[in-house]
């Protein structure tokens, strides 16, 4: 995977971890509802949300649009869902996916993983391929060329 946000982005959201620290009982996730300007669709079992923190690129192309789909059911691997929740994630994503979204997730108790609400990642790329892209990790350096 290459460098999903810039440096400047990181930092961004990073300072927005430090400042929405919650108690242990609260998700930012089971907090999304009907008003919530991040709320792009709910389903019975399922909530469709805008990331606030959206990948720059992702497979060496920009990234058009970041969505991520959320169990309304607080719950940290898809493995929990009911056979409904499990049928309607599926019909959420086979819908984004031909819809031209690519489909991503994290597996539960990832130590990279923000929140350990399960989410799974929709990705639009642009179709716009990044031509150079160097990322080191430590000291953290993107350089790209669009």
């Amino acid at each position: 995977m290459t460098a999903t946000r810039s440096k400047k982005e990181i930092k961004n959201y990073r300072q927005h971890q430090k400042h929405v620290e919650k108690p242990q009982d609260m998700c930012a996730f089971c907090e999304i509802n009907k008003s919530s300007p991040q709320l792009v669709k709910l389903a019975k079992h399922f909530k469709i949300v805008q990331n606030i923190f959206p990948y720059s690129h992702w497979d060496s192309q920009t990234v058009d649009d970041h969505l991520v789909v959320v169990p309304n059911q607080h719950t940290d691997t898809l493995s929990d869902l009911s056979a409904p929740a499990a049928q309607e994630f599926v019909q959420i994503i086979s819908e984004y996916e031909s819809n031209g979204y690519s489909v991503w997730a994290r597996p539960p108790g990832a130590i990279t993983k923000s929140l350990q609400h399960q989410h799974t990642h929709l990705i639009k790329l642009s179709g716009k391929s990044v031509r150079f892209l160097l990322y080191l990790r430590r000291p953290y350096f993107r350089f790209l060329l669009k």
